[in-house]
């Protein structure tokens, strides 16, 4: 698992060195602590009181109580990622791995997400977090884009919470023309749009019939959690 930990890195104010000896520790944890503070400071090309004073920074005790504290971290972040099958009703290996093998082979081919008032925002936020990850990722509400005859192969993502938005549908069925391969996450089973999708992932939504999301709601926040689970899985995959 590669950590950036340039945020760090500016909180601590950490000096070059610091940072690297902070970025090798955290993603060799065991070999960190096998090796000590002489070993890490060799593998940084650092001297030991880097180490030391990066511990110190931090506000660890020392060494090894910095190496055991972050290891403890890095364990619980992994652990709460893991429960995050909780949020998709779904939930399943094989479900997972088709998602994981889709969303691979449109690496560099391009990528629509959609979604329509408060599934709007949670759009955005997908679309953006696959920029960071290199996809070629956009939102367009136009059909004509999706059915660009030179556009190859495109994969649309949908979050609609009850699976029937209209405007969603359309676009659907007329992607569906072109060869478009579809994912969507919708909060009730046997919907229209999980029927016109390749993959569906149902989200849990506590008020799955408050349509004009005027009680408290879980359904968009889920699903921006469940994708974080999702946006995990490829990394590690990737690797």
């Amino acid at each position: 698992m590669e950590i950036d930990v340039y945020k760090l890195a500016e909180k601590y104010k950490l000096t070059e060195s610091e940072e690297m000896a902070l970025h090798f520790i955290l993603n060799n944890v065991e070999r960190a602590l096998e090796i000590g503070v002489r070993g890490v400071a060799k593998e940084c090309y650092a001297s030991s009181s880097v180490v030391m004073n990066l511990s110190k920074k931090l506000g660890y005790k020392g060494f090894v109580d910095m190496v055991y504290r972050l290891e403890q971290n890095l364990f619980k972040t992994e652990n709460e990622f893991l429960k995050k099958n909780d949020l998709c009703e779904n939930f399943s290996p094989e479900l997972i791995s088709a998602f994981l093998q889709r969303l691979k082979e449109q690496k560099n081919k391009p990528l629509f997400v959609h979604g329509v008032g408060f599934s709007h925002i949670v759009a955005q936020y997908i679309k953006d977090k696959l920029m960071v990850e290199g996809f070629f990722a956009m939102m367009s509400e136009y059909f004509e884009t999706v059915e660009n005859p030179a556009m190859e192969s495109p994969l649309l993502i949908f979050i609609s919470k009850s699976g029937e938005t209209s405007s969603l549908i359309n676009l659907c069925e007329r992607s569906k023309k072109s060869n478009a391969n579809i994912i969507s996450f919708v909060g009730k089973e046997d919907s229209t749009i999980e029927m016109l999708s390749d993959i569906t992932f149902i989200i849990k939504d506590s008020n799955r019939y408050d349509d004009r999301n005027l009680k408290e709601n879980d359904f968009f926040g889920n699903t921006i959690l469940f994708f974080e689970f999702l946006a995990g899985c490829y990394l590690k995959n990737s690797q």
